[in-house]
């Protein structure tokens, strides 16, 4: 066979149909430059991409790519999160006239993510990063006459780069040390030993995941590039890219310590580590915020942090089930909630408390559904982030307890549940906003837009999400037998 037709043989049929996807949006948008028609052929190419996904059961595998349980669970996420993206920034795209561009980059995030949730080699994960990056990079500058959003864009950039840079030069310390460049590889050259530069070089090629995930003391940039880009962009890369970068993790820890991160303390106290440092940061910085998309920002980094306390716990399997369970319910109240207040913000011009004050008068359905989002995000009973807080709890602190656990791991199981309660202050602040605080005088008085099909389906199909996983206490099970 043809060493090029060979090589197209071993990418999966989804993310050849991904990228086919990309490239049919961006001819469409030269054929109708700025109209929605770009926008729908979007929509179709990502529906057929996740059709491949939904219908390839069959476990796949080669040197680059491979297509495990921890694939077939993200890859199908990232996609409908990616049509949930699609629709919701449907109308202010067209309104903009670069709605093929814009579409063209929420596909190009989606396919970087798709490459790294199937990565079994370092190549194909830098690959996967740099897409995911480009595309957050340019979503986040998306208002080009916009200071604050040409400030996050470069900050972007530049700290971007940074990471990209230390994660590439960790990345070539391995494949030095080693030989290898698959993750199987790396592990059985370091299974009789792991000297201390490999130690120093699997941290720095960590450092582009925990710029991605937004880990303390890699944050510093998300509050301003959320804060600046347009909320539909923000509920894009704030979700779509987690799935991704969640299983690959995973993959990659699952290779590099088959026996578990127990048997190697040093492992289990730096992800633990790095959790209790984000959460506490998060939670505290949370709460002077003024401005709701800021507010929600420190919230991501947080729920960051528990994501990386339940990493902290295999290779439990059950860990694995919570992790998703806790990425699905995280991705519906985020996405819901920056749906919620790109409609607000459209309103009244910012997203700040001041600006908000009042919502509910004007906008009562959507601030209903943004107090929804919110109290899923903060764990209230009986929403989806409650169950899948109290899972990772659960988890953190079985893991922490046990004979061979970690004293941090079960520390941070207890420094999750004060966090909780102290960031429900940062949260009622919006709540207490939009329901209670009386109307700016400049807030509109005349009639308001109606609301975008596209924004209410997305509205709608999380909140249904967020309600369904809270009050569905099998779907740890249903998950576990997925992964």
């Amino acid at each position: 066979m043809n060493p090029l037709v060979e090589g197209w043989a071993m990418v999966p049929l989804a993310e050849l149909a991904m990228g086919g996807a990309v490239l049919a949006t961006l001819a469409a948008d030269m054929v109708r430059p700025g109209s929605r028609i770009a926008v729908h052929v979007a929509l179709l190419g990502t529906l057929l991409a996740l059709l491949f996904c939904l219908t390839d059961q069959q476990a796949q595998g080669s040197e680059m790519l491979v297509v495990d349980g921890l694939a077939r669970l993200a890859r199908p996420a990232i996609l409908l999160t990616t049509v949930l993206a699609l629709l919701g920034g449907l109308r202010d795209s067209a309104r903009t006239g670069d709605a093929g561009a814009w579409a063209a980059m929420v596909q190009g995030l989606a396919f970087g993510s798709m490459v790294v949730a199937c990565s079994a080699n370092l190549v194909t994960l830098w690959l996967g990063l740099e897409a995911v990056s480009l595309s957050s990079c340019v979503l986040a500058a998306w208002r080009v006459r916009d200071r604050r959003a040409a400030e996050a864009g470069m900050k972007f950039v530049l700290f971007g780069g940074i990471a990209s840079g230390l994660t590439l030069f960790g990345m070539s310390h391995l494949y030095g040390l080693t030989g290898q460049l698959g993750f199987a590889g790396i592990a059985t050259a370091l299974t009789s030993t792991v000297p201390t530069a490999a130690l120093g070089a699997l941290l720095l090629a960590a450092v582009g995941l925990a710029y991605k995930l937004a880990l303390v003391p890699f944050h510093f940039v998300a509050p301003d590039a959320w804060q600046g880009a347009p909320s539909a962009n923000v509920a894009a890369f704030a979700t779509v890219p987690k799935f991704a970068l969640v299983a690959v993790a995973v993959r990659a820890l699952d290779a590099l310590l088959p026996a578990g991160i127990a048997t190697h303390a040093a492992f289990g106290t730096a992800l633990a580590g790095a959790a209790v440092a984000t959460m506490l940061l998060a939670t505290l910085v949370a709460l002077v915020q003024r401005d709701a998309k800021r507010i929600l920002a420190f919230s991501s980094i947080g729920h960051a942090g528990v994501i990386v306390l339940a990493l902290a716990c295999l290779p439990d399997a059950s860990a694995k089930a919570v992790l998703a369970q806790y990425l699905l319910a995280y991705a519906a109240a985020t996405m819901g909630a920056f749906t919620c207040l790109g409609m607000l913000e459209n309103d009244r011009g910012s997203a700040s408390l001041v600006a908000l004050a009042g919502a509910v008068r004007t906008r009562p359905a959507v601030v209903l559904g943004l107090c929804l989002f919110l109290f899923s995000l903060l764990g209230v009973p009986p929403l989806a982030g409650f169950l899948a807080k109290w899972s990772v709890l659960r988890e953190a602190l079985e893991s922490g307890l046990g004979v061979d656990g970690s004293r941090t791991v079960a520390a941070g199981a207890v420094v999750l549940a004060l966090t909780t309660a102290v960031s429900a202050w940062s949260y009622l602040l919006v709540v207490r906003a939009v329901l209670f605080e009386p109307a700016p005088a400049a807030a509109q008085s005349g009639p308001l837009e109606k609301v975008a099909a596209g924004a209410a389906a997305v509205v709608t199909v999380c909140a249904v999400v967020v309600v369904w996983l809270g009050l569905w206490p099998d779907a740890i099970g249903w998950l576990l037998a997925l992964t």
